[in-house]
């Protein structure tokens, strides 16, 4: 799971270089210079890609009641196994395991972060229909 936060975070970077791309003067000017019998259909197909993360996005960010639930509950089981560490020497390398598992799932993003991803794809949607028509 923490590979999630990294996809978010790489998503997150890759969508802001788009964006940047995207207010450049000079692209601008490209841009409006490109037929819209080209331009269109790829400016569709990159909304299209951009609706299917909203939508799975959304969907995550529906679920953060439920991911917060979950984290208080592995706050609680960390802390059992940090009381359990000293009591068990011989199963140290199983309480790491554990440990890291507990970690791991403590590290899914939460709401602001995919808030910020969601206000750029928006940004970058918005972005390419006023490309479109120019």
């Amino acid at each position: 799971m923490p590979d999630t936060d990294n996809k978010l975070q790489e998503l997150k970077q890759a969508l802001q270089q788009v964006k940047t791309f995207l207010d450049t003067p000079a692209v601008v000017t490209a841009l409006g210079q490109i037929p819209a019998s080209i331009k269109t259909p790829v400016f569709n197909g990159l909304k299209q890609v951009l609706d299917v993360i909203k939508k799975a996005l959304d969907e995550l960010k529906g679920s953060l009641s439920a991911v917060t639930t979950v984290k208080d509950l592995l706050k609680v089981i960390n802390d059992l196994l940090n009381a359990a560490a000293g009591l068990a020497p011989g199963a140290q390398d199983t309480l790491n395991n554990v440990k890291t598992i507990v970690q791991t799932l403590q590290d899914l993003p939460g709401a602001a972060e995919i808030e910020e991803i969601l206000n750029l794809i928006n940004q970058i949607i918005t972005k390419l229909n006023s490309l479109g028509t120019t």
